[in-house]
């Protein structure tokens, strides 16, 4: 009898600590899709929010850590908007040796060095491997050298001159330069036809590649596109490794009507979709691509003004802000508060690869597998289109952009 107790008493306790395990994997599961279902909705906020009508790029992922840094020395409303618009969580990290560089600093004036909380600074240090940068600010010199160092040179400044009332920056940065997986061979790229929005011609340079296995076919009810992979990078040592390396991808969406119309229609679970349902060229699809080459540089118009659309209006009100985190009240002359935002960005996309490049700053004033017959798929990336570079594994968007109007045709560059 002694036994049977016993036993049912352990059958219960499993049954009981099963049921435990079941709970906890749901919460877990349930938790972790919330949290990318905010970061998914961050994106697209932000995307819209930013989009315009001619060749433009934006880093979600800078953005997102610039306003994490900023978050962290606001209280009370301020931290509370900013808290509202930005995802709960620990951003993934992105780092490759000679291939992904991301870095943070704070500037401080010089004679608020003991006035900026050790706390807020430590907090900086710790959780965001920021840098400390003491500086006069006389110049720019100081922010916009370090600009240009963590870019790589393809963003060599981000404000032309420092406002007199300026006390504390606050900037990161992201850098790209991956090779394609597959990479364009440039005597295939010829003078070919890209007809812009305004139904005018011009002749560009147009990449050609194909592919049997390794990219993605795109298509839904009013889009057609690629993923297509770069080399895969041990994060370490910043050399290829295809088992076990950090693999970006580029997204190339082809609107069946405008770029305007197609941005104001995404959603967070339009893109999932996007994804979930792109077509392995490995299976069925053999894809011929057609991909125009294109480099520019982009500084969102009215960056302040983006932000405020988000909901972000107390840190840039020189009565309301309150970054009391960072600085304590009596040590502030006058009111600390926004005064300056910048979005600045750069991509360069030819038959290698790709180099991109985003910087975000902001400046704290004092105010007062079956072989079978594969079909073939031509993607022609002839009009204008939409892109973004990714994170294959993390799906952290480190970039998007359109492009209006490619690289012009000035004749063959093989052998330059």
């Amino acid at each position: 009898m002694k036994k049977k107790i016993c036993l049912l008493i352990i059958v219960a306790l499993l049954l009981v600590f099963s049921i435990f395990l079941l709970f906890n994997k749901i919460i877990l599961k349930n938790n972790n899709e919330n949290k990318s279902s905010k970061v998914g909705s961050y994106n697209i906020k932000l995307i819209k929010a930013t989009k315009d009508n001619k060749n433009y790029l934006v880093s979600p992922y800078s953005i997102e850590i610039a306003l994490n840094m900023l978050k962290e020395g606001a209280d009370n409303n301020t931290q509370k908007e900013l808290e509202k618009l930005l995802p709960d969580r620990k951003i993934n990290n992105v780092y490759v040796k000679d291939r992904i560089n991301v870095a943070n600093s704070l500037f401080i004036r010089n004679t608020y060095k003991n006035k900026v909380k050790d706390s807020y600074k430590d907090k900086l240090v710790n959780d965001y491997d920021s840098e400390i940068l003491y500086d006069n600010f006389k110049t720019p010199d100081v922010i916009n050298n370090w600009v240009d160092n963590k870019t790589n040179g393809m963003i060599n400044k981000v404000i032309d001159e420092v406002p007199e009332d300026m006390v504390v920056g606050l900037a990161n940065a992201i850098a790209i330069d991956v090779d394609w997986a597959s990479e364009f061979e440039c005597f295939n790229t010829t003078a070919e036809k890209f007809t812009k929005d305004d139904g005018s011609i011009i002749k560009v340079e147009m990449m050609h590649n194909s592919y049997e296995n390794g990219a993605k076919y795109i298509k839904t009810k009013d889009a057609t596109g690629i993923i297509i992979p770069y080399k895969s990078y041990d994060s370490k040592t910043g050399n290829v490794d295809y088992d076990d390396g950090t693999n970006l991808e580029f997204v190339g969406i082809l609107p069946e009507k405008s770029v305007d119309s197609y941005i104001d229609s995404l959603t967070d679970a339009k893109l999932n979709e996007l994804f979930k349902n792109a077509k392995s060229s490995s299976s069925k699809y053999e894809i011929n691509l057609s991909l125009p080459k294109f480099k520019y540089e982009y500084e969102v118009k009215d960056f302040t003004k983006a932000l405020n659309n988000l909901g972000i209006k107390d840190a840039f009100n020189p009565k309301k802000a309150d970054f009391t985190n960072m600085i304590d009240k009596k040590d502030m002359e006058n009111n600390i508060y926004v005064g300056t935002a910048v979005h600045k960005t750069y991509i360069d996309l030819n038959e290698k690869g790709t180099k991109a490049a985003a910087v975000t700053f902001f400046g704290m004033k004092n105010f007062a597998a079956i072989d079978e017959e594969k079909e073939s798929v031509d993607i022609i990336f002839n009009k204008p289109f939409v892109y973004m570079i990714r994170d294959k594994e993390t799906k952290e968007m480190l970039f998007f952009g359109a492009v209006f109007e490619p690289n012009k045709w000035t004749g063959s560059t093989c052998g330059n």
